[in-house]
């Protein structure tokens, strides 16, 4: 039964992945000039990076690795303009739970526990 049962929902998986993929009909915007256009470019850039000497491939590598970077390190700041102020926000969150009482050891979540609390709250 278990196996039959298994069998039936790897079946229906498989039909609902095949016709996802059947459905795909999104239209590409780029038209053949542009696509001609970009491999024109990029057989260029190709040309252009075979007659370099090994120094300038070097520095060119590194050059593109720092405009990535430069480029990671601006997106980030830009979808998250304040995580030092919420990092703050939790560090401080998480010194003043530890500042609390502690309950005594096998008390915790229970009557007593919370009878000690409020004693050592003072309420």
């Amino acid at each position: 039964m278990n196996k039959t049962l298994a069998m039936l929902g790897a079946a229906a998986f498989a039909l609902v992945a095949a016709t996802a993929f059947a459905d795909d009909k999104t239209s590409s915007t780029t038209t053949a000039a542009d696509q001609a256009k970009m491999k024109q470019d990029a057989a260029a850039k190709k040309a252009a990076y075979d007659k370099m000497t090994p120094e300038q491939k070097a520095a060119a590598k590194k050059a593109d690795r720092a405009k990535k970077q430069k480029d990671s390190d601006a997106l980030m700041k830009a979808g998250n303009p304040d995580a030092q102020g919420k990092g703050q926000a939790i560090s401080k969150s998480a010194a003043d739970s530890k500042a609390g009482p502690a309950p005594a050891s096998g008390t915790m979540n229970t009557p007593e526990a919370d009878k000690v609390l409020k004693q050592q709250k003072g309420q």
